[in-house]
């Protein structure tokens, strides 16, 4: 799940950089390797600030290898598109692209990308970093991982003479103090805005409780449901989480708005840069019954179906360099980007350190958004369980049973 945003670029820009130590770079006198034919065409979405991370990496390659090349951005939705062009005119103008690692099912069901069964993935990466099979073949490899964690007001916390919950019921319980202490408003703002936000938010507590997202009236989500109706009855959760998201987040956490915020860790470079850090403890979150649960976001490679022979060697020698663990500690470093593997956060300063050691245990909890043809049902489903049950207050049982039916008819049409 990468993050974008219009208002904010500026914002999130200047507090990524307060985020970073200096990349390690190679000797300026490192002499270039000859060139080696056309350059390579890469697509990576970028915000504007991280775009010059990259491009030293790209430049790095190109030193190393001889082999130049070209960054452009497509984004998520466009990609597939892009990619049906070049294949039906069996001439790819991509070489390599990064794309949201919920978007893929589309791109193998259409035969739009190469299977990479013969890439393997560096032994440092995380099992919980590797992208799906489908089929039993890797399509994808693994680049940008991403994951939220918690960000508590420690001020408040320790008027409060508590600890950061670890638990759903310490939630509850830091949540009904904070209250208390906050002029009867809640102090807690649970990422719920409508669309992709609340999505994750209701994996991530169903899949606490035993649950599944994509099953939806199963024991663990009626029970995940009942502990957030009451949340939102009691007042627990402060109203603006209905649109709380990445950007609003940073905005609550500022003004005190929220005490405890789930937001995703570029958030600690904005606060970096606002010489608010030292403000907040920030850790992997809470655990349900069942298990901790974290929504992986970010981006994953892929190569373009149709390369070939030399041309596809290439590719593969720069996908192979984005997952080094140079390439990853300089995006670790220079654009506070959570990284697929631990042996890569050496080097950062120990206050934004605590922020990647954060990522890397929410990671080990992580759960991939399965790319399944129905997400859309799915992603519908769960917002209008934010609307009916979290906030209206609709017995939870009958609600959840007429969405699951609705996913259900979803599944069968695409035939999954």
């Amino acid at each position: 799940m990468t993050l974008r945003g219009r208002r904010w670029t500026a914002l999130l820009s200047a507090g990524l950089l307060a985020f970073l130590a200096p990349a390690c770079r190679r000797e300026s006198q490192t002499p270039a390797a000859p060139p080696r034919g056309p350059a390579l065409v890469v697509s990576v979405s970028l915000a504007e600030d991280e775009r010059d991370a990259v491009r030293e990496l790209l430049e790095t390659f190109r030193r190393e290898t001889g082999t130049a090349v070209v960054l452009t951005s497509i984004d998520t939705a466009n990609l597939p598109d892009r990619l049906r062009v070049d294949v039906g005119a069996g001439r790819p103008t991509l070489d390599l692209f990064a794309q949201d690692n919920l978007a893929l099912r589309v791109l193998v069901d259409e035969r739009l990308v190469d299977r990479l069964d013969d890439v393997p993935v560096p032994p440092e990466v995380s099992p919980a970093m590797q992208p799906p099979a489908f089929g039993g073949h890797r399509y994808f490899l693994p680049f940008r991982p991403n994951v939220q964690v918690t960000y508590v007001n420690r001020r408040r916390l320790e008027a409060a003479g508590l600890r950061p919950p670890a638990t759903v019921d310490e939630l509850r319980e830091v949540a009904r103090r904070f209250r208390a202490a906050g002029r009867g408003l809640g102090r807690v703002t649970l990422p719920l805005a409508e669309g992709a936000p609340a999505t994750a938010t209701l994996c991530e507590w169903i899949l606490a409780f035993g649950g599944d997202p994509l099953v939806l009236n199963d024991a663990g989500a009626a029970a995940a449901l009942a502990v957030l109706q009451g949340f939102w009855r009691d007042g627990l959760l402060a109203r603006e989480s209905l649109l709380a998201r990445y950007d609003t987040q940073v905005d609550y956490l500022t003004a005190e708005t929220a005490w405890v915020a789930p937001n995703w860790p570029f958030t600690t470079g904005v606060l970096a840069d606002q010489d608010l850090l030292d403000r907040f403890e920030v850790y992997e979150g809470w655990r349900g019954p069942a298990r901790a649960a974290h929504v992986i976001g970010g981006d994953v490679l892929g190569v373009p179906r149709g390369l070939g022979g030399a041309r596809r060697d290439k590719a593969v020698a720069l996908a192979r360099f984005l997952m080094s663990r140079e390439a990853q500690r300089l995006l670790a470093e220079r654009n506070a980007w959570p990284t697929i593997r631990a042996d890569a956060i050496t080097g950062v300063p120990p206050a934004r350190r605590t922020t990647l050691a954060a990522v890397e245990r929410a990671l080990a909890d992580g759960w991939y958004r399965p790319s399944v043809p129905y997400w859309a049902a799915v992603d519908e489903a769960l917002n209008e369980v934010v609307r009916r049950v979290i906030v209206a207050g609709e017995p939870a049982a009958p609600v959840l049973d007429t969405l699951a039916a609705r996913v259900a008819a979803a599944r069968r049409r695409t035939g999954s």
